[in-house]
């Protein structure tokens, strides 16, 4: 807590400094970049919004050179993106909450409509005329899996651009991007657009094995959108964004964790990710009498995908993973709001329904190396305390395919509700509550093949299939009200707010490959005649264990507490956003492994935890010169968490950074040349950390700082951006986990360096 207070005093005289220079500025033409924004489905807008959130807008994506949102990681405060793995790889946090795998806690809503795929949530960004993002429980208005926040994102529309767009860039591991997008009127009342970016990059982390980088990466993306916009009041927008991806990915290291020494990827079998994702989303909005108004969302996404993994990660012949998945998701929405606009109230309600279908398919081939070490070794050593140790179990070949097929179905609704009363000119009362139900069911079908031999009783090999099949079915529901308070002071408001949020449960698919592993050995055993003996590797671990609890993990919830302001100064050439926030987790999801003997990562409700913090945006406008600084701190730490082994109570979360500091300082010179209108140039400052990557808190991130510079010339319709990230060549780990008993680390990116050429009609 002495860490959080000390930074606010130090931000607060930063805020008092910038303040007596913003006195003395005159007028000018400002580039407004990030500012407060507001919610898509609310009234309430800016800094009327009684909690903190981040807007940011074309200019600044342009100036940045902003391609996807890991770029806005802790540039909005308490927001942490890493980068690792490939593009199904997409955790996000904030103030210290987020999950790994399955489900999200922070959702991405593309032009009002939820992504209901996390895998789809790193996608490439251009021609968005807005990025929000909401800070704390979205979930009143947004439902399930955004309990931590909620990136928002609006694209560009043929209404409010006509014209060409173009770019193409170059940037360091030979890395290239076009885009091209028109944008026409087809009448007064009708619009259209069509854009497409094309990327690839060679990479930056080179495999020992094979000579070859891991990362390279292919992609195309289109978007179109139709709109119409009649007389009558009555709008309606329809807009497919497909994308297409190809790489590499997962440059993960051993890491030595005495030393803190990383080695070099090297690993022996192909890694990589291949996705397909289409999105159509059409919404229609009918205004009456500027009474109220009434929207509908409609969209289909449909996400096929491939992952193959060594999932071992070393150059020896352990595993291998590939998982095809083919989801099929619908979703309708029912928007009726206020128009009302001299009325003391404000109201929305809605109703939402979705189906989810997913169909998956998630062999695990076992080879050479795996099957002795992480198999056989295991069995010989509980079989040697019942036989002589000459005595040996075989595999008559070198690999062993685990078969795992899913169909896994979901589907809910929710109804919500959100007042707002104007209890006098100066306080405002906004409450609200949802009820959301969802029924998730698992359709299973896993086998395995073996034939085996025990030298001790056996002369020849023997046929053994193991299968584990069936059905499970459950309902989650949770009640999520909201209450907030906003009370007008001079320069701007306080506010208060209590509100609930909740993450979906699910099923542990990752499991059934140890599963099925167990079950094999168990019938050896009975094969044999033989039973299991306890304490040993033969032992059948799960004993204890329920299958169904095995694979179940309930849903997670959150309460969430905040007070804060929003306040404005000189003309609103200062102006800072402060918030205070606490958040109370209970049956908090964890990815654990079982036993020691488990190679498979489950998720399970096994702790509460909170989390405590603060937030500070500053932003000052001085002539031609924008100041940006933000603070974000997280303590979030386990309430009670025992695993049978140790109590990590106390202990921080992993995966999150305590301190998350952003500075941007942009300033602009116009340019009396005809060779030249404007030069731009943004220098942007990262720090994070510290990072905790086990729930020991033995392994750590320590403190690290990134530097970015953009400089772009301007001249008419044409602009030309140099950009640099990394300046400082910062070495550091975005992520840690433990496989086949070693520790294994990925690098951040290295310095880059690129040029974009820009050209708008």
């Amino acid at each position: 807590m002495n860490v959080l207070v000390r930074n606010i005093i130090v931000l607060m005289t930063c805020l008092y400094a910038i303040a007596s220079l913003a006195q003395d500025t005159v007028k000018t033409v400002t580039i407004d970049e990030v500012v407060v924004s507001g919610n898509i489905k609310s009234s309430t807008i800016g800094d009327s919004l009684p909690s903190l959130s981040n807007s940011f807008n074309q200019q600044y994506l342009n100036n940045h050179n902003v391609t996807d949102f890991k770029d806005f990681s802790s540039i909005a405060p308490t927001l942490y993106i890493p980068d690792y793995g490939s593009n199904i790889t997409s955790s996000i946090y904030i103030r210290g909450i987020g999950s790994r795998i399955d489900n999200s806690s922070v959702g991405i809503c593309l032009d009002g409509v939820m992504l209901l795929n996390k895998n789809c949530f790193d996608f490439k960004y251009f021609d968005f005329s807005k990025v929000d993002i909401l800070k704390g429980s979205s979930s009143l208005l947004f439902g399930m899996n955004t309990m931590a926040g909620l990136i928002n994102i609006t694209t560009l529309s043929p209404f409010d651009y006509q014209g060409l767009k173009a770019s193409i860039g170059y940037a360091s591991a030979n890395t290239l991007d076009l885009k091209l997008s028109y944008y026409t009127l087809l009448s007064e009342n009708k619009a259209f657009m069509f854009g497409i970016d094309a990327q690839k990059t060679d990479g930056f982390f080179e495999n020992r094995y094979n000579k070859e980088n891991v990362d390279w990466s292919k992609s195309l993306n289109a978007r179109m959108i139709y709109e119409y916009r009649g007389k009558n009041n009555l709008s309606i927008k329809n807009s497919t964004y497909v994308s297409l991806i190809h790489q590499g990915g997962y440059a993960y290291r051993q890491m030595d964790t005495n030393t803190f020494e990383v080695d070099e990827v090297n690993y022996n079998d192909k890694s990589g990710y291949d996705r397909v994702n289409i999105i159509n989303n059409t919404s229609i909005l009918k205004r009456k009498k500027n009474v109220f108004s009434f929207q509908s969302l409609t969209s289909v996404q449909l996400n096929f995908d491939k992952m193959t993994l060594d999932n071992d990660f070393t150059k020896d012949s352990y595993f291998t993973l590939q998982q095809k998945e083919k989801d099929y998701a619908f979703s309708q929405e029912f928007v009726f709001k206020n128009d009302n606009k001299k009325s003391d109230f404000d109201w929305t309600v809605g109703a939402f329904f979705f189906y989810k279908y997913l169909d998956m398919n998630a062999p695990v081939l076992f080879k050479k190396d795996g099957i002795q070490r992480l198999i056989l070794d295991n069995i010989n050593n509980g079989m040697h305390s019942v036989f002589p140790l000459t005595d040996e179990m075989l595999f008559r070949d070198d690999t062993m395919l685990v078969r795992d097929d899913f169909k896994y179905p979901r589907m809910g609704m929710a109804l919500y509700s959100q007042l707002s009363y104007n209890i006098s000119n100066r306080l405002q009362l906004i409450g609200g509550l949802r009820y959301d139900l969802e029924r998730v069911a698992l359709d299973y079908d896993c086998s395995t093949d073996v034939f085996y031999r025990f030298t001790g009783t056996m002369a020849d090999y023997s046929f053994l299939r193991t299968t584990l099949s069936g059905k499970n079915h459950k309902y989650n529901y949770a009640f999520l009200p909201k209450l907030s308070m906003l009370y007008k002071i001079e320069g701007g408001n306080v506010f208060i707010s209590v509100s609930r949020g909740y993450m979906t449960g699910g099923y542990n698919t990752q499991m059934f490959a140890d599963l099925i592993q167990n079950q094999m050995k168990q019938n050896m055993l009975k094969d044999m005649g033989l039973t299991a003996v306890p304490g040993t590797a033969m032992a059948d671990i799960y004993a204890n264990y329920n299958r169904n609890n095995i694979i179940n993990y309930q849903p997670e919830y959150m309460w969430n507490y905040e007070v804060g302001t929003h306040l404005s100064f000189f003309d609103k050439k200062l102006s800072a956003d402060i918030s205070l926030y606490y958040m109370d987790i209970s049956n908090q999801q964890l990815t654990i492994f079982l036993t020691p003997y488990t190679n498979g990562r489950m998720m399970d409700n096994a702790s509460s935890s909170s989390s405590l913090g603060a937030e500070v945006s500053l932003t000052a406008k001085i002539k031609r010169l924008t100041l940006v600084l933000g603070y974000g701190y997280s303590k979030a730490t386990f309430n009670e968490y025992n695993d049978n082994k140790d109590d990590y109570s106390g202990k921080y979360l992993p995966y999150y950074p305590l301190n998350t500091v952003s500075f941007c300082a942009d300033y602009y010179w116009l340019m009396d040349s005809k060779y030249l209108d404007m030069i731009e140039l943004c220098l942007t400052y990262q720090g994070l950390g510290k990072i905790y990557f086990n729930q020991q808190n033995t392994l750590y991130q320590k403190y690290y700082n990134l530097l970015s510079l953009d400089l772009t010339l301007k001249r008419n319709r044409y602009s030309v951006s140099f950009w640099a990230r990394n300046l400082l060549n910062t070495k550091y780990n975005t992520f840690y986990f433990l496989s086949t008993g070693h520790n294994f680390v990925q690098r951040g990116k290295p310095l880059r360096l690129g040029i974009t050429l820009r050209y708008s009609m």
